[in-house]
C-alpha cells in the first residue's frame, strides 16, 4: 500500500524515498481533502495545510482529486520512472469555456445580402450574387468591424477569364478596395479557368476596427456567391 505525507519546508522523509515507486506532490487550497487514485489503490489526506506528498507504490497514471465538501477538482499525473517526483497544482477556479467562433455572413446564395448591407462599384447584384463587370469590382457598405474575426472567406465562380486577375481586398477605405493602384491592408489575387468555382481566404486576425470588403477586377469577372467572416 502507498502512503501520503504532509510536506514540510526544510526537510523530507527517508521513509518516503525507500517505500515508494515515486512521489506526487499536490499544491492545493488549505483545508481541502485530497486523494490520489489509480485503479483500486486510493491514498487520501483530510484537511490539509495546502501541500501534500503521496508516496505512490506503482508507475502509471494517477488521478489527484481535491474537495472542500461542496466543490471538487481533479487532475492527472503520470509516473513512469522509479524515484520520479511530479507536482500538480489544483484549485477550484473554473476555466472559462472557449468562446464559440462567431460567423458573420455578409452574402449567401440562400439569403442574399445581410440586412443593412449594400453593393457599390462596377458590379451587378441580382439579389443573391454579385457579378463583377469587366474592369470593375465592388465594395460592401457599411464597413465591418473586424475586431472579433480572424478569417474572411469569399466563394464564387469565375465567369470570364481573359487576362489579369481579380483581387479580393480588405481596407479602411473604399479606394483601397476598389482602386487597382492602391495597396489594401489585406488582399489575395485570384486567377483561374472560366466557370471554375473558387474559394479564397484572407487572414484578418490582426485587423481591429472597421474595414470595407470588396474586389477589383483586371480582365477577370467573378460571380461571388458567399462572403463570410469567422
Amino acid at each position: 500500500m502507498g502512503e501520503a505525507y504532509i510536506c514540510r519546508r526544510g526537510g523530507g522523509s527517508s521513509e518516503v524515498a525507500v517505500s515508494s515507486y515515486g512521489i506526487i506532490c499536490a499544491v492545493i487550497p488549505a483545508g481541502s481533502s485530497c486523494s490520489c487514485i489509480q485503479g483500486e489503490m486510493r491514498l487520501s489526506v483530510e484537511n490539509t495545510t495546502g501541500l501534500v506528498a503521496f508516496a505512490v507504490p506503482d508507475s502509471g497514471l494517477w488521478t489527484v482529486t481535491i474537495s472542500d465538501g461542496t466543490k471538487s477538482k481533479s487532475g492527472t499525473v503520470s509516473i513512469f520512472s522509479v524515484g520520479e517526483i511530479k507536482t500538480i497544482r489544483l484549485d477550484y477556479s473554473e476555466t472559462p469555456p472557449a468562446p464559440e467562433i462567431e460567423t458573420k455572413t455578409l452574402l449567401s446564395p440562400e439569403d442574399g445580402l445581410a440586412s443593412g448591407c449594400s453593393v457599390s462599384g462596377n458590379a451587378v447584384f441580382n439579389g443573391r450574387t454579385i457579378r463583377e463587370r469587366e474592369g470593375g469590382g465592388f465594395w460592401l457598405s457599411p464597413a465591418v468591424n473586424l475586431s472579433n474575426y480572424t478569417t474572411l472567406t469569399v466563394s464564387g465562380t469565375a465567369r470570364v477569364v481573359s487576362y489579369g486577375y481579380s483581387r479580393i481586398s480588405v481596407d479602411t477605405t473604399t479606394e483601397g478596395v476598389f482602386n487597382i493602384a492602391q495597396r489594401p491592408a489585406r488582399f489575395v489575387e485570384w486567377t483561374g479557368m472560366p466557370n471554375a468555382d473558387y474559394t479564397v481566404t484572407i487572414n484578418v486576425a490582426a485587423l481591429n476596427g472597421s474595414y470595407y470588403i470588396g474586389s477589383t477586377s483586371v480582365g477577370n469577372n467573378l460571380e461571388i456567391t458567399r462572403i463570410e467572416l469567422t
